[in-house]
């Protein structure tokens, strides 16, 4: 799936950029440059987010309704409207959340470990074992 941002000029120079159809992806950069780099980065944040979540992405808005929404915000916020707002289309990157069954080895003591661990937090192995990858990814 395809996104617009909206590059929204802010009055300290750069822009302010938010994704309409995704509230959660925004940011800011004093480049156009910084802020494409960051906007990509933001997206792919908020639809991992999406994917462990298990909420469906929204369907993306088209182009008309996202330069209405870019109006509406610099309307309100009092950005700079001696700049125009600028749209760029992202691509979502795509999220894998199929499970793969894996065959790791350890020693018994790790496993009882990280078994207890697991029933302390009312968690399956499995899900602390993907918990601490990820923070230990993240």
């Amino acid at each position: 799936m395809y996104y617009f941002a909206l590059f929204l000029p802010v009055q300290e120079g750069g822009y302010a950029v938010e994704f309409p159809d995704i509230p959660e992806a925004f940011t800011q950069g004093s480049t156009l440059e910084e802020c494409m780099d960051m906007a990509r980065d933001v997206l792919s944040i908020a639809v991992e987010e999406y994917a462990k979540a298990k909420k469906q992405l929204p369907s993306p808005s088209p182009l008309a309704k996202v330069r209405e929404a870019a109006e509406e915000a610099m309307r309100a916020s009092g950005m700079d409207s001696s700049r125009e707002p600028l749209t760029q289309l992202f691509q979502a990157p795509e999220i894998d959340m199929t499970p793969v069954k894996l065959n790791i080895s350890m020693t018994r003591a790790a496993l009882a470990g990280i078994d207890e661990k697991a029933r302390r937090l009312g968690m399956t192995r499995s899900g602390l074992l993907v918990r601490a990858a990820q923070a230990y990814a993240g």
